[in-house]
């Protein structure tokens, strides 16, 4: 794992495991230009409200996107394209509900009841309650700001360190004259990245599964339909742009008491 992170492989593997796993926001101490060797130049995701979000910590941010981006990923549609095992998750609007949802363990919780009232699979009952057991709508969220599609955090950072780690790479592809599609290459070596990373530090595995989770909710939605999804929520849809988007913990916690006592 440190062939790929050096310095801030420590920031993430060792003496940094609890405020990787409880969302602390402190730097790990080395800037990032400093520590990949060459600016942030990955720039996927234009007009951010940069005034309005702290830089956060960026090797954190970057190790969630990639276990989102793994899971998410799929094989693309020539296979004899990805010889080398590659895999791609697309676009930028997903990637960002995904995000949303392993950030707000509460949003999931309500999504995965409703895939619990739909499918009848009682693992997601389990799934909810351990959420709230753990009370992760707490110790795990990272909040996010609204804006102008809604959950919002620039992570061109991010991004950055993974592309120059060569364990993602940023594509755009142009679509039409006023459309762009984002895709997010997974290469071989993110993959094998992943797990060693969890084989060194297993409470990295938290990431991994919580990854899968959410992508069950997300599946093959498109992230338009993802965030109208979101919007859904009054909490969300009506937090103003540059504001924090509460949480809906009590709301969900009171849903899921009431989907157990009908079972019982």
């Amino acid at each position: 794992m440190r062939d790929h992170l050096g310095d801030g492989g420590r920031a993430l593997g060792s003496d940094g495991d609890d405020r990787v796993a409880h969302g602390d926001r402190r730097s790990p101490g080395l800037p990032v230009a400093e520590w990949h060797g060459r600016p942030a130049t990955v720039a996927c995701l234009p007009d951010a409200p940069r005034g309005h979000m702290p830089e956060g910590y960026h090797f954190r941010d970057a190790m969630r996107l990639l276990f989102i981006l793994a899971a998410g990923s799929e094989v693309r549609d020539d296979p004899g394209a990805s010889p080398d095992g590659s895999r791609v998750f697309v676009g930028e609007k997903r990637l960002m509900a995904v995000d949303f949802l392993v950030r707000y363990p509460d949003y999931l919780a309500h999504d995965l009841l409703d895939l619990y009232e739909t499918e009848g699979d009682a693992d997601l009952l389990r799934d909810v309650r351990a959420i709230f057991d753990r009370d992760e709508p707490d110790v795990r969220l990272v909040r996010m700001v609204r804006w102008r599609r809604g959950a919002f955090q620039n992570i061109e950072t991010a991004l950055a360190i993974l592309d120059s780690r060569r364990l993602v790479r940023c594509v755009r592809i142009r679509l039409g004259p006023d459309r762009m599609r984002h895709e997010f290459v997974v290469l071989a070596a993110g993959f094998t990245f992943l797990d060693e990373a969890v084989s060194e530090q297993p409470i990295l595995a938290w990431y991994r599964d919580r990854a899968a989770l959410a992508m069950r909710v997300a599946r093959s939605r498109s992230g338009s339909d993802l965030k109208g999804a979101q919007y859904g929520h009054p909490e969300y849809g009506s937090t103003s742009y540059g504001a924090t988007i509460p949480s809906i913990k009590d709301r969900v916690l009171r849903r899921l008491r009431a989907v157990e006592a009908r079972g019982r």
